[in-house]
């Protein structure tokens, strides 16, 4: 029967004389397939029974065999279509360009191919410590909604983390590592920053690991410290920073022009700066910690608290108020201490 259904096969279609012998189609097919040695020998889990391979399929040595290549030192810095002109320039054919793609993808190899480079999940956790101002700053860069939708300004905001001063600010149109370049070199140069002084902490974002940015901190003999990925506490001064910028009362929902965001920003540093009790400094200005002045007016807080002490004892259940200290540090990631007097 199998040979009148190949003799009939060629003349009316294979279904149609498997139809006239009463035979199935698909086991004839499949019958077929298995003599001529197309069938897998595993087996498939959904139905159990022999998996048919399809006969374009690459055979599995040549499959490595193309990886190999196409992971070749020549071609591991190249994108397949590079790849595939370029062998045929030399007079080869390996695959497709999509079945190269298929099998780099079946590797794990989609993105980069060069020996030994894997990129690292694990990325240190910055450690800081700062006892004093201009020894760590944070910076970060916030948008600021413009006259239209989808239309901004950005904000690049230096805070020292130590005396939470903002030491250097700038708005501009675009969001770029040349314009944190002259921020970070104007601020450091106002601040007479000295070499092996200063760490500058931020997040991980393009300008910050840009190659502009780490060559003027080299330069300048600056520390560069990052926070790790996706973890916004590793700069929790900056983004205390921009809340209170936001949630500010004078905060307008948008700027009409760069010149309004600038003198509004103006303002907002001449007071955050000078008029702002800043509860992170025990109440203190951030201009008052950072010139060192604080210890003066701490002494002069709790004079007059020991005046009213004195006064009126029963009013404080005698208990001996005390003004709010100053930390003597500010920390990220490191573990709580007591403060420095």
């Amino acid at each position: 029967m199998n040979a009148a259904i190949d003799t009939w096969a060629p003349r009316i279609g294979h279904d149609r004389a498997c139809a006239a012998f009463g035979v199935s189609a698909r086991v004839r097919r499949r019958s077929r397939q298995a003599a001529e040695g197309r069938l897998a020998p595993r087996p498939s889990r959904a139905t159990g029974c022999p998996r048919v391979l399809p006969p374009w399929r690459i055979p599995d040595p040549e499959r490595a065999r193309i990886v190999a290549v196409l992971c070749e030192p020549r071609f591991c810095d190249l994108a397949p279509a590079q790849i595939y002109h370029h062998l045929l320039d030399d007079g080869v054919y390996l695959c497709s360009i999509r079945q190269m793609y298929r099998l780099l993808g079946e590797n794990g190899l989609v993105s980069d191919r060069r020996r030994g480079h894997k990129r690292s999940a694990h990325h240190a956790m910055p450690q800081l410590d700062a006892t004093g101002p201009n020894q760590v700053w944070s910076w970060d860069i916030s948008r600021l909604a413009g006259p239209a939708p989808r239309v901004w300004f950005y904000l690049y905001v230096i805070i020292d983390i130590y005396s939470r001063k903002i030491v250097g600010w700038t708005i501009d149109t675009v969001e770029s590592d040349k314009v944190a370049h002259r921020l970070i070199a104007t601020t450091a140069r106002r601040e007479g920053v000295d070499r092996d002084q200063l760490t500058l902490h931020s997040d991980r974002g393009p300008q910050m690991t840009s190659i502009t940015v780490a060559d003027l901190l080299e330069h300048l003999g600056v520390t560069r410290s990052l926070s790790r990925p996706r973890v916004s506490n590793d700069n929790p001064y900056s983004e205390a920073a921009f809340k209170t910028i936001k949630y500010q009362p004078t905060y307008p929902a948008r700027f009409t022009d760069i010149r309004q965001a600038r003198a509004w920003m103006r303002r907002f540093a001449g007071w955050y700066n000078a008029e702002h009790y800043h509860s992170g400094i025990g109440h203190q200005h951030p201009d008052t910690v950072h010139a060192g002045s604080h210890h003066t007016i701490n002494q002069a807080r709790q004079a007059v608290l020991n005046a009213a002490y004195a006064a009126n004892p029963d009013r404080f259940r005698n208990q001996h108020p005390k003004a709010t200290p100053t930390p003597g540090r500010a920390t990220i990631n490191q573990p709580p201490t007591q403060a420095i007097p």
